[in-house]
């Protein structure tokens, strides 16, 4: 996956994102390998997309490696690269991601899952900058900027027999740690409405704005699955126009179903005025009445 960025957002004026922020900036300047720590879904790939932005680099190729995705027996393959013909299956010349990488950034993702093959092979590039196709003699000589992240401590892992230690040492140590989203929910505003706008405009749909009550229920959650769950989150709102469960359940108005008739009644059959004091959209209150229809009349 070779990309080509011109602008990368990484939201969030909190001064935990600044500092961040600033840490990416001061890295981009520098050849070396960097670290970047964080539970699932912080954002650490987006992390290392804007520090090759703002690196001398930007103008080359941004390519991510999965490696925990990577089958032993091919990985090689797809690191180095292979000759046609080198083994069976291989028909046609194929550019391992070190050299799709040359000239930009190789961005290594969970690389404590790394193998010992796949380990083996980073430390030839680090140490020696140049690779070998499998099915070839010649080295090519690759200027690949290193980029890793992990969800794990690499030195218990080196502890633990699963990780080599020269290879942690030729990695270096400059770390950027991205935070869980609950240590920085200042930013919610902000981590809602960009993601918002964009699943607006890719989907087409109109969507209404969210309700006092439901910023507060996405405040008050712990977000365990980080921004990543956001994003899953707000897509689920552009369809059904409410929050999922448990954000839905979150609200003190949750019931909102259950008191609908009563509320319906007491506005005399008003519907906008139940929608109001019940602190739902029209449309989730009309959806709703229909769901109720449908269910009469199949009974």
């Amino acid at each position: 996956m070779v990309e080509y960025l011109d602008r990368t957002p990484l939201i969030g004026s909190s001064a935990v994102m600044r500092k961040v922020r600033a840490a990416l900036a001061r890295l981009a300047q520098f050849p070396w390998p960097v670290r970047i720590e964080g539970a699932s879904g912080t954002g650490k790939g987006l992390a290392a997309r804007v520090l090759h932005v703002m690196s001398p680099r930007a103008h080359g190729p941004f390519v991510a490696c999965a490696v925990n995705l990577l089958v032993d027996t091919l990985a090689i393959g797809e690191l180095l690269g292979y000759r046609k013909g080198a083994f069976t299956g291989a028909e046609f010349d194929y550019m391992g991601k070190f050299e799709q990488a040359h000239g930009g950034t190789l961005f290594v993702d969970e690389i404590a899952t790394a193998s010992p093959t796949v380990q083996e092979a980073l430390l030839t590039l680090i140490e020696g900058k140049q690779v070998r196709r499998i099915g070839e003699q010649r080295p090519r000589l690759v200027d690949v900027r290193l980029v890793f992240a992990t969800n794990a401590n690499l030195k218990e892992a080196v502890l633990a027999g699963t990780f080599r230690r020269d290879l942690l040492y030729r990695l270096g140590d400059l770390p950027v740690r991205m935070p869980p989203l609950r240590d920085h929910r200042d930013d919610l505003p902000e981590l809602i409405d960009y993601p918002l706008e964009r699943l607006t405009r890719e989907s087409g749909a109109s969507v209404r704005s969210l309700e006092t009550l439901e910023l507060k229920a996405l405040h008050s959650y712990d977000w365990p699955g980080n921004v990543r769950e956001l994003e899953k989150v707000l897509q689920h709102f552009v369809i059904f126009e409410e929050l999922p469960l448990p954000l839905g359940a979150a609200s003190p108005e949750a019931d909102w179903r259950e008191r609908l008739d009563q509320v319906l009644a007491k506005n005399g059959g008003n519907r906008a005025a139940t929608a109001r004091e019940l602190h739902v959209s029209r449309k989730t209150l009309y959806d709703e009445l229909k769901r109720r229809k449908r269910a009469a009349n199949e009974e």
